[in-house]
């Protein structure tokens, strides 16, 4: 009987340990987005349009912009993949997970980290994202919201807000030219459609 137990439990540990080995995915090629301790791609997976609510410290002004970026996209990917829920939210200006996928506006920002135009935090569970906040750099960045017809020496907000909603799709900077994934958004220019790179990228989850 004993001998029977002793067996017997080391039968379950075994299939307990082939169930975890199992268990375990294989890594993926990144595609250009984000990957977990497992070198996962994460993203919304079916989970959309991601929900944006916007900050109150985001000026009127700019909600247009923030619109024609969502539209970018859209565009480019023939179906609906951001919706803004609502505008003028009230509560804390630092970001924190808290379900919620909101954009602020701050007036200030690191020391260290002044040539930061913006930052988009994902948060994900295995290799789903839940929830993604954008911060922009209202602190050291001159701003300009307009559609992009004139000079202007500031940073578009429109091509700025295409470059982090990628961000919250999943996807990290893309060396690779032309992208708007590219690290670095230069003053005064434009930078609002989405690529060949960007789209390939994307089919990869999307």
């Amino acid at each position: 009987m004993r001998r029977q137990l002793i067996a017997g439990g080391i039968l379950v540990a075994m299939i307990l340990f082939i169930q975890a080995c199992g268990r375990r995915p294989e890594p993926q090629v990144s595609c250009h987005f984000v990957q977990n301790s497992q070198q996962q791609r994460v993203s919304w997976k079916g989970n959309l349009p991601v929900k944006l609510y916007l900050h109150s410290s985001v000026p009127v002004r700019d909600y247009l912009a923030i619109g024609m970026a969502i539209e970018e996209w859209t565009r480019i990917l023939g179906r609906e993949y951001f919706r803004i829920e609502l505008t003028g939210v009230s509560g804390p200006s630092v970001p924190s997970q808290d379900g919620s996928s909101m954009i602020y506006w701050l007036h200030s920002w690191e020391a260290g980290r002044r040539n930061e135009q913006a930052r988009t935090t994902v948060y994900w569970t295995g290799d789903r994202i839940n929830e993604a906040d954008v911060r922009v750099n209202a602190a050291n960045f001159s701003l300009y919201s307009g559609d992009g017809t004139e000079i202007f020496s500031g940073v578009d907000v429109t091509s700025l807000m295409v470059h982090e909603l990628g961000h919250v799709l999943g996807l990290a900077h893309i060396t690779e030219k032309p992208s708007v994934m590219a690290v670095s958004l230069a003053s005064g220019s434009l930078r609002r459609v989405p690529t060949k790179v960007d789209l390939e990228a994307l089919q990869c989850e999307y």
